[in-house]
C-alpha cells in the first residue's frame, strides 16, 4: 500500500502544484495527464480540472430502504461521513483517487473526456463495511462561477462486516463543489 501511494504522489509532481495541469515537456506531464481530462482551453465543452478539494453534500433526496439504521450506526451517521470535504488527487482519465477526510479510505475513479465521474470503494464504520459508489457530471456552473460535480451517491451496508453481502442501502443525490474558487 505505502509503494502504491508513493508511486501516486511521484506522478502527482508531474502535474503541477496544487494539482494545476502543466504542460511542461522536461517532465513529461499534459494536461490531459493530470487532471483536466480534455485539456485546457475556454470552450463550451471544456471539462474542468478535477484534482483538489471539494465540498460535498450527499442525499438531499434520500432514499434508504427502511431497514439501514444499525445499532451503532445510524442513517444520519452513514450520511453524516460523505457531507464534508472530498479530495481528488491522481491522475486523469483512469489513475484518480478520492477520499472522504482519512487519507486511509482512497476510492479509485474515472473521469471521461465528457466529465462523466465515478468513484467506488469501502469504508469500515465500526463492525460494519460500507460499499460507496459517488459520480456524476463536472461542468462549471455558471450562476455560482464554481466548478460542480452533480449526481449520485449510493452507500450499501454489510451490517456485520463478515459475509460481504449489502444488508441495506442508502441512495440519493451527490453534489460537490470546487473548494476555495
Amino acid at each position: 500500500m505505502r509503494q502504491w501511494i508513493f508511486g501516486c504522489l511521484v506522478l502527482c509532481a508531474a502535474c503541477g502544484k496544487d494539482g494545476e495541469s502543466s504542460d511542461d515537456s522536461s517532465t513529461g506531464a499534459s494536461s490531459e495527464s493530470c487532471g483536466d481530462v480534455d485539456g485546457a482551453g475556454g470552450d463550451t465543452g471544456d471539462v474542468p480540472n478535477l484534482l483538489g478539494a471539494w465540498t460535498t453534500t450527499f442525499g438531499q433526496n434520500l432514499y434508504d430502504d427502511g431497514f439501514c439504521s444499525v445499532p451503532g450506526l445510524e442513517v444520519a451517521d452513514i450520511q453524516q461521513f460523505m457531507n464534508q470535504v472530498f479530495t481528488i488527487d491522481g491522475r486523469a482519465p483512469d489513475g484518480l483517487y478520492a477520499h472522504f477526510g482519512a487519507e486511509t479510505d482512497l476510492m479509485p475513479g474515472l473521469i471521461n473526456a465528457n466529465g462523466g465521474v465515478v468513484f467506488t470503494g469501502t469504508r469500515q464504520e465500526g463492525s460494519h463495511t460500507l460499499y460507496v459508489s459517488v459520480g456524476g457530471l463536472l461542468y462549471r456552473q455558471p450562476q455560482t462561477d464554481r466548478d460542480e460535480i452533480r449526481g449520485f451517491g449510493y452507500i450499501g451496508v454489510d451490517k456485520d462486516g463478515a459475509d460481504a453481502v449489502i444488508d441495506c442501502w442508502l441512495q440519493g443525490d451527490f453534489r460537490a463543489t470546487r473548494s476555495g474558487n
